[in-house]
């Protein structure tokens, strides 16, 4: 999303205070209910220990939004809403239960939820500048096969759009996950490259679809001894079309993981989330780069 910045700032923020708080609750349960309660009892620990389990798990929410750069306005507010019910809940017991807490236990209650209600405000403050981007991207995946795909409008003409896909030096310019690419023979189909990844790792790729001015594909030798990631099966396809006013180019990926169903199971939880940013900020910087290029 655009102008996300002062959002994810705020969700930083609040995923920090949360994790602070989450840990100390956690680690030290009778510290803090002797601090704030004027009466001990035996469900304070238990109580606290699961007060900071909560937050701990609210804060890696947090953290996922912040790196997400394509949060939307409809998540930050929902978040909002969550600190505004932690402020409005802390005010009801401070009216209606103030004499079971210490004053030391007050403070803290208030000072905690003048903190929430600051990051609740500051998100919600941002979430208003937050626009959709022309992007689209997702990931789906159905028992060991994944098909990605991502769609971005560019105020640019489709020859423009075409060079600007096929400078394969370039791609590594705007591909998170690449560091370099490298034509090592031809052109066309039948085209060889190697791409190499952030941490050296490497693998070799073959144009097996070229239309020019239109589409272009290549086969990932991922039977290769070297080849770095879970796939068995690895194709791209890069797209262009003029829309009448400007050009839609599309990236569409389909693969196929090997390995266990334990593999499966951490790409659909770690691993999905990075792919579909991956393919959104390689769209985005493409875009970018194409409109400049248009304006001269």
């Amino acid at each position: 999303m655009e102008h996300a910045t002062t959002a994810r700032t705020f969700l930083g923020l609040n995923a920090i205070f949360s994790t602070f708080i989450g840990i100390f609750l956690i680690a030290m349960p009778g510290l803090m209910a002797g601090w704030i309660f004027k009466i001990p009892a035996t469900w304070q620990d238990v109580g606290l220990r699961l007060l900071g389990i909560g937050l701990i798990a609210f804060a890696l929410v947090l953290f996922s939004l912040v790196k997400n750069k394509r949060v939307s306005k409809g998540q930050v507010v929902i978040i909002s809403l969550m600190d505004l019910g932690w402020v409005l809940g802390s005010l009801v017991v401070l009216a209606l239960g103030g004499h079971l807490f210490t004053g030391v236990g007050q403070v803290v209650i208030a000072v905690v939820a003048a903190f929430v209600g600051l990051f609740g405000a500051g998100q919600f403050l941002g979430a208003r500048a937050i626009r959709p981007t022309l992007s689209k991207a997702f990931v789906q995946v159905s028992g060991r096969k994944i098909l990605a795909r991502v769609d971005r409008a560019v105020d640019a003409p489709l020859g423009l759009v075409w060079r600007v896909m096929t400078d394969h030096p370039g791609y590594a310019d705007v591909a998170d996950n690449l560091t370099k690419v490298e034509v090592v023979e031809g052109e066309g189909l039948g085209m060889q490259r190697r791409c190499y990844g952030p941490k050296g790792e490497s693998w070799h790729e073959t144009c097996d679809i070229y239309e020019e001015g239109r589409s272009f594909g290549f086969r990932v030798h991922t039977e290769a001894d070297d080849y770095p990631y879970p796939f068995s099966e690895l194709h791209g396809t890069w797209c262009a079309e003029s829309d009448g006013t400007g050009t839609t180019f599309t990236i569409l990926i389909e693969a196929k993981l090997k390995g266990s169903v334990l593999t499966k199971w951490l790409f659909f939880l770690v691993a999905k989330p990075q792919f579909e940013n991956v393919l959104f900020n390689l769209a985005e910087a493409w875009a970018t780069r194409m409109e400049r290029q248009a304006r001269g």
